[in-house]
């Protein structure tokens, strides 16, 4: 396995948020968090953490407290950036990879994922992280309109995500 460093999701959501503007498609801080944490989920199993901060069981799914602050003006609408020096996502995409330090294996993955993942609504994608292990486990007895700030375990992510390969 190639050197690879973790990153902040900050920085990982500008390149999602990107990727998504370059596709055309819209994308909102709810599925912008769950894209987040699949991707994490999918780099636990495959490579190592990719995202230095911890996913929280909210309400809604897993989400990063600060990914979430930064986007929330947004609300429920999809978020619009403003890429430096007048580049379009194109260009912010390759700047991001080169940047990074992205090995091809780690470029590759992020991308199977958000093409694997990015077809769902975010509403599907609530539902379906509601529906596995480290989301449920962590909020352990709270109700499901409960706020719940518990982390989610990435031991737990791995672990779980793993045990979907066949």
């Amino acid at each position: 396995m190639e050197y690879f460093c973790n990153m902040k999701a900050k920085e990982l959501s500008k390149y999602i948020i990107a990727k998504s503007d370059n596709f055309g498609d819209l994308i909102t801080n709810k599925k912008l968090q769950k894209l987040l944490y699949y991707i994490e989920a999918w780099f636990l199993v495959h490579i190592d953490s990719i995202i230095d901060e911890d996913f929280e069981a909210w309400i809604h799914g897993p989400v990063i407290p600060n990914v979430y602050h930064k986007y929330k003006e947004f609300g429920y609408s999809p978020i619009k950036i403003k890429y430096q020096n007048n580049e379009d996502s194109s260009g912010f995409i390759k700047e991001f990879e080169q940047l990074n330090e992205l090995d091809d294996s780690a470029i590759e993955l992020i991308n199977l994922v958000l093409t694997k993942y990015g077809e769902l609504s975010s509403q599907q994608l609530e539902l379906l992280s509601h529906s596995e292990d480290p989301w449920k486990l962590s909020r352990g007895e709270y109700t499901p309109f409960d706020h719940c700030n518990e982390v989610i375990s990435k031991d737990q992510m791995k672990i779980y995500y793993s045990s979907l390969i066949v």
